[in-house]
């Protein structure tokens, strides 16, 4: 037989060969239903590189024989081309599709450390399932030449909490290879190891991007109340990238110390990218006055300081400042607006959401669509505002309002889709219709939708209507 079952309790696992013929496939399937004691199957098609499309048919047999006995069935560790014959049968969505890293040796997981895809989902399944013939090869590896399996390889031990390789992972901040530099820093932090934490502010000031952002993070896992202080020096230096890194760290550790000295910064930093992080730092400490701090800084120049500040508004839920927010809708800076507007409709309540419409007819075209989103938030039944907005000339308005509109009030939300649908100059528009009325799937829609196929012109809601009409 070029197949085999193995019997996990009430788990049962069919591991296929790849010269498996499908009278073989089929000889199991024709065998489940006397396993009348298993709740799931996994068909393990591991050692399969192709498969014939006849071999298809007795997986089905095999799903259709699972479930006679109440049992789940899964095809696991498929490949790119089995995936693929899969797919051209129309077949990738009927079966449920896992992963089942144990089927593997130990060499065959290592060598998927260089298969982007697979490598963090190893890492983690080796940590998990931690044994001496893992750490053995993982110490294997350490003692290579090859950055990614070493990057993972340290990793994965301290992903397993293997203090008792800890000298070994210290060695590699040593090492000349900036990734593999940087697992070790990451599990040092994790460790705890103090004794380390000199190395680590080396490579923090080195500067070197690759690896400052893991040394900030050990950094605050490591400190001790003198490293506020320490990292608060960095905040000044002519590096940009060690400067982020300081802000990193100060915002992890989050004291009071650390709040000051981010406060701080923010009147001397004179980069925008650099200033708009310390905005969202400072917007993470639960400290009175980061309101105050953030409503100055609303009225910025800058459009990624203003975004940051209606962010770091938004994230502490400023109801103390709703009312400065709401006065900058209108400012003859449309972005201020903007901004200003994307605050509200995280802050806003129900009651509160009329200052939003009211300011509507006043505002620019990126501000009226930044209030139909914001309303959209909000809870609460804003239809007729948005039936009153609904003709307006901005495409990308019309679609927000439908989505608004369907989403409070579908007895309007039919006829509008239904119109746009037909109407609509734009195609986007027109989509988004068909979109909603596939939901709600009025009476005469399949009529609606041949009729709608013969007229319309533009490809992309042809091939959604056809395809509609399919599932229909």
């Amino acid at each position: 037989m070029a197949y085999n079952f193995t019997r996990y309790g009430d788990f049962l696992k069919i591991m296929v060969e790849q010269d498996a013929p499908y009278k073989d496939l089929e000889d199991a399937a024709r065998k489940i239903p006397e396993l009348t004691e298993t709740k799931k199957i996994s068909l393990d098609l591991k050692n399969c590189y192709y498969i014939q499309s006849k071999a298809l048919a007795a997986m089905i047999a095999m799903k259709k024989n699972a479930a006679k006995i109440g049992a789940e069935f899964s095809v696991t560790n498929v490949c790119d081309n089995v995936y693929q014959v899969m797919e051209m049968a129309n077949l990738s969505s009927y079966f449920t599709i896992e992963e089942d890293f144990s089927s593997y040796t130990p060499d065959e997981l290592m060598e998927k450390f260089f298969q982007p895809d697979y490598a963090d989902r190893v890492s983690d399944f080796i940590a998990s399932s931690y044994s001496d013939e893992f750490r053995r090869k993982l110490l294997e590896i350490l003692e290579m030449q090859e950055p990614e399996l070493k990057f993972y390889a340290v990793l994965t031990m301290g992903k397993a909490h293997d203090y008792s390789a800890e000298e070994k992972i210290k060695q590699e901040l040593s090492s000349d290879v900036p990734l593999v530099v940087k697992a070790a820093v990451l599990v040092l932090g994790w460790f705890g190891d103090t004794a380390s934490k000199e190395k680590i502010y080396e490579v923090l000031e080195s500067g070197a991007e690759e690896v400052t952002e893991a040394a900030a993070a050990s950094i605050a896992l490591l400190s001790d109340e003198s490293d506020a202080a320490r990292l608060g020096k960095l905040l000044s230096s002519p590096s940009k990238t060690i400067r982020t890194a300081a802000i990193q760290a100060l915002t992890l550790i989050n004291d009071d110390t650390c709040f000051e000295l981010l406060k701080n910064s923010l009147e001397t930093e004179s980069d925008d990218d650099v200033k708009a992080m310390l905005i969202r730092a400072v917007s993470s400490f639960n400290r009175g006055g980061v309101s105050d701090i953030l409503i100055k800084w609303l009225d910025s120049k800058s459009i990624k300081i203003r975004e940051a500040s209606a962010s770091g508004l938004a994230k502490i839920k400023a109801k103390d400042k709703l009312e400065d927010i709401i006065s900058r809708i209108t400012d003859n800076d449309a972005w201020v607006g903007y901004f200003a507007v994307k605050a509200c409709g995280e802050i806003c309540s129900a009651s509160e959401a009329g200052r939003l419409m009211e300011s509507y007819d006043m505002v620019d075209e990126n501000v009226k669509l930044a209030i139909v989103e914001a309303l959209g938030k909000i809870p609460g039944d804003f239809s007729d505002f948005y039936m009153s907005i609904l003709d307006n000339g901005n495409e990308d308005i019309r679609k927000e309002v439908l989505i608004s509109l369907f989403n409070d009030n579908r007895a309007y939300a039919l006829p509008a889709a239904s119109n746009l649908f037909v109407n609509d100059s734009s195609w986007l528009v027109r989509y988004k219709a068909l979109e909603i009325l596939e939901q709600i799937r009025p009476e005469g829609f399949k009529d609606l939708l041949r009729t709608r196929l013969v007229a319309e012109d533009n490809k992309y809601v042809k091939d959604k209507i056809q395809s509609v009409l399919e599932v229909l």
